[in-house]
């Protein structure tokens, strides 16, 4: 994917004020080209880390690795990889994130292709994967193992549960059609198309007709879950390129988790699991949430890096309403 969207005008610099701008080096080698780039972003405010950045957008584009960098500082670079590079650095200095500038985000150490289409997977999420990799463990072989995939957005965990499961078969579901496509693209560049389907349409809406009740294992998902209040909060890369309908819903964040656990017993088999990311501080309110229903065991949660309860995982009777009293 050729990351200059040539075919969209790139704006000027404007958050370099003129007299801080610098001269765009005429001998294109790599060292010259590092040293303008990070000069450049380090006039910028926002950007923490402006030369590690400026060595991973020329290594990408270079497609080398960033020691490589340091090894051949002199090597000449291609006038067509050098004017990608300054219109890549101008897109960084309006802080578009670095996984859009590449089109690539890591994630359970697989690439996933991703853009402004999509939110940007986060290594927290991970933990969400690893929990369903190991509860499916636990089931039969013998038959496939049904998740479903509320929100796949990228489909970073529809395909990464995908590819470590083998008995897996990923119902996909994402409200917008622009996500399904993304999606899409990742499930074939791993090979995995054919044990997931994509399904464009609000929640369980369009499992309806299809004969899915009580019979899927896993629900999981990593919904919108920042609060219409928080929003402005963000960091610039995110409140200002990632899709506010991925981020936000409702007053308190919440909206969501609600919608999903209220249809959850209708789909879920009993013993099945319904599995979440949350918000900071949202975990006990969630749990709170699958307590009032009466139908699932008392929630259990991993913390993330930052010991904040990040994965909320509640396990559904075997028997109906047994917590009811």
């Amino acid at each position: 994917m050729d990351i200059s969207d040539s075919h969209i005008p790139i704006p000027q610099d404007t958050n370099i004020p003129k007299s801080l701008k610098i001269a765009f080096p005429e001998n294109f080698t790599v060292s010259n080209l590092v040293r303008w780039a990070s000069n450049t972003l380090q006039q910028v405010n926002g950007i923490d880390f402006p030369r590690l950045d400026a060595e991973i957008i020329l290594s990408h584009l270079l497609s080398c690795k960033r020691i490589d960098l340091y090894l051949h500082p002199d090597k000449p670079v291609d006038e067509t990889i050098a004017i990608r590079y300054k219109d890549a650095i101008q897109k960084r200095t309006r802080r578009v994130p670095l996984q859009y500038i590449k089109n690539c985000a890591n994630f359970m150490s697989l690439d996933f292709y991703v853009d402004e289409r999509v939110l940007i997977p986060r290594p927290e999420t991970e933990l969400l994967v690893e929990e369903v990799i190991k509860l499916s463990q636990t089931i039969s072989k013998e038959h496939e193992i049904v998740i479903a995939d509320i929100g796949v957005g990228s489909g970073n965990i529809a395909v990464t549960l995908a590819k470590n499961i083998d008995n897996a078969r990923i119902l996909a579901i994402d409200i917008s059609s622009d996500a399904l496509a993304v999606a899409n693209i990742n499930a074939r560049r791993y090979e995995v198309q054919d044990k997931i389907t994509f399904l464009c349409g609000d929640t369980f809406k369009p499992l309806e007709g299809h004969e899915f009740e009580l019979k899927i294992d896993f629900i999981v998902s990593n919904p919108p879950y920042i609060s219409s209040g928080e929003f402005d909060t963000l960091q610039n890369e995110v409140r200002d390129y990632e899709p506010y309908v991925a981020l936000v819903c409702g007053q308190d964040g919440l909206q969501m988790f609600k919608r999903i656990i209220a249809s959850a017993t209708t789909w879920l088999k009993p013993g099945g699991y319904v599995i979440f990311e949350v918000g900071n501080g949202q975990a006990q309110k969630v749990a709170q949430l699958f307590e009032n229903t009466g139908y699932f065991k008392k929630a259990n949660f991993i913390e993330d890096y930052q010991h904040i309860q990040r994965i909320v995982i509640a396990k559904k009777e075997e028997t109906f309403g047994q917590n009811c009293h």
